[in-house]
Parts: C-alpha cells; sequence; structure tokens
C-alpha cells in the first residue's frame, strides 16, 4: 500500500482537507476509467480487485451458479440495454468494429432519383411519354414514298397545306399566284441554290389502304400525316421547318395556340409559323416583316 496525491478534479474533497488516499501499489489515481468497477460508487473510492487486475480467476467460481445482486450501476445499464433494439445491443458489444445506424422499419429509406418509385409500383420514368422516333420509308404509304424520290434535300424546308394539291394537280386554284409568291420570296432573301426544299404536309390517301373514319368525315381528296411528314424531314436532311398558316401547322400536328410569326422547336427542328401564302398574298403589308424575320433566323441558321 503507498499515498497517492487526489485527483485535482476532486477539488470539493481537498477544500475538506483531504490531501492524500491509501491505494494499492501501482494505482494509477489520474488513469481515466477502464471499466464501471472502477468508477465511484456513492461517493466512496472503489478499489479493483487484484484478480481483475492480473488476469488471474476468481477465486468464488464455486458460486457462479447462484444469482449475483446487482450493483447500482448494473442496474441502469441492464434497464438501458433491454430499451435498445437487438442489432444496437449487439454492435455496441462489438468494441474495435463500427458501430452501424439503426433504422426503424417504418421509416422510409433513401432512394436514388432514376429509381424513384410511386405509390403503384411505377417508376417516375413510366409516366413519361416515349420519345418521338422517325419512321423508315418502306412503311410509308406510297403517295410519300413517291413524294420523297421526287423531293431533293435541302437544310430549310417548306410547307404549306395546299402545297399538296399544287404538286399533286395543276388545275388547282390559286396554284400559280402561290408559285409566284414563293419565287419572289426566295429571291429576295439571296440565299444559294439547293438550300430550300418543299414537302407537303397533305397527300392523297393510298389507294390499297381503306380509308380512316378521319377521312371518311373531312371527306377530303387529301390526308394529313405528321408522322410521315417528319419523318420525311429528316430523310430530306432540313434542319429548319417553315410552316405557312394554321391548317398546316394543324397537319403536322405543331402544338395549338401558335400565332405567326413564331419560333419554336419542334421534333428537334427549328420550327418558323408564318402566315399561310394566300393570307400574305392579299395583306401585302406583312410580306416586309416576314421577310425580315426570315433574312435574320435563316442568316444564322445557314452558317
Amino acid at each position: 500500500m503507498a499515498f497517492a496525491l487526489v485527483n485535482p478534479v476532486s477539488a470539493l474533497w481537498q477544500r475538506r482537507g483531504l490531501t492524500s488516499l491509501l491505494m494499492p501499489d501501482g494505482f494509477d489515481a489520474f488513469a481515466a476509467p477502464q471499466d464501471p468497477a472502477r468508477a465511484l460508487s456513492g461517493g466512496e473510492p472503489r478499489v479493483q480487485p487484484t484478480h481483475a487486475r492480473t488476469g488471474q480467476p476468481q477465486a468464488s467460481q464455486a458460486h457462479e451458479g447462484q444469482p449475483r445482486e446487482r450493483q447500482p450501476w448494473q442496474q441502469s445499464r441492464a434497464q438501458a440495454s433491454q430499451a435498445q433494439p437487438d442489432q444496437v445491443r449487439a454492435n455496441q458489444n462489438q468494441p474495435g468494429q463500427a458501430r452501424q445506424q439503426v433504422r426503424p422499419q417504418n421509416q422510409a429509406q433513401p432512394h436514388s432519383p432514376d429509381h424513384a418509385e410511386h405509390a403503384d409500383g411505377q417508376t417516375a420514368d413510366q409516366g413519361k411519354p416515349a420519345p418521338w422516333l422517325p419512321l423508315p420509308p418502306h412503311v410509308w404509304p406510297s403517295p410519300w414514298q413517291t413524294r420523297l424520290e421526287q423531293t431533293r434535300p435541302g437544310p430549310v424546308l417548306w410547307t404549306y397545306w395546299n402545297l399538296g394539291p399544287d404538286l399533286c394537280d395543276p388545275q388547282t386554284p390559286g396554284r400559280l399566284e402561290r408559285r409566284q409568291f414563293l419565287q419572289r420570296l426566295l429571291q429576295d432573301l439571296g440565299h444559294p441554290a439547293g438550300t430550300h426544299t418543299f414537302w407537303p404536309s397533305c397527300l392523297p390517301p393510298d389507294p390499297a389502304a381503306l380509308p380512316t373514319a378521319e377521312q371518311q368525315e373531312q371527306n377530303s381528296p387529301y390526308v394529313a400525316n405528321s408522322d410521315v411528314f417528319w419523318s420525311g424531314a429528316m430523310q430530306l436532311k432540313a434542319r429548319g421547318v417553315v410552316v405557312m398558316g394554321s391548317a398546316a401547322a394543324h397537319a403536322v400536328a405543331l402544338p395549338g395556340g401558335l400565332r405567326p410569326p413564331l419560333q419554336i422547336r419542334h421534333r428537334g427542328k427549328l420550327v418558323w409559323v408564318l402566315w399561310d401564302v394566300d393570307n400574305l398574298l392579299q395583306l401585302d403589308q406583312r410580306y416586309a416583316s416576314m421577310l425580315a424575320l426570315l433574312r435574320d433566323a435563316l442568316r444564322h441558321f445557314l452558317r
């Protein structure tokens, strides 16, 4: 036994006149307690048994089968262990290993945004419409296949509703006036040859196919096919599309409510919505504003 200085933290005892304690040999009063048995109980210092320090077995092994009386610190620890889940206790009893955080079963687990699920089990991507894909020419109606063979490619594609009748029937009313107007417009733009091409928004129906309900209601000799129209724009390598008139805009399935002059992007193409050719023939004052718009847009577009 030897005298050891009182830990400076115990200032309360120092004020009462206590300066040293009688401790076993080798006891370090300043070392941090490693075991609850070395903690203070009831305000009195607790001395660790000699067999616990030396690693020797306890002398009272004959009483192992008898229940031991729990100390106050043991009872509080046992109650805390019973209140915790089994997985938490297992992690606490494994020193040297990282303790895992236990998440309650009723708490939602984080999900990646790419695999977010709705309550019905469908992913968020399933609610989006499928991207549009062009149709290969061999599945087009025969009039569209024939017209594709007769059309040259160009970076700027023009269309209007009466373009189909103008191409198919030389006796269509107003055909000559529309042709002269477009020739004047292209000359005023002054672009090199091969810049512009014309692709109809409607053509006669396939004679080998049965008429659809829409064709019977409209009772028109010309039928629009928006999927074939935009597929043809891909085949003709068009970068921009000029749609003239609301009838043509509806035929190529542009969003509703568009008023000229307007520029939008649709199905990977820049689209300019302008007035119909017949309307421009009657209102010549719109020609100057339309020409200025096309010059400014196509100047950067054709670089």
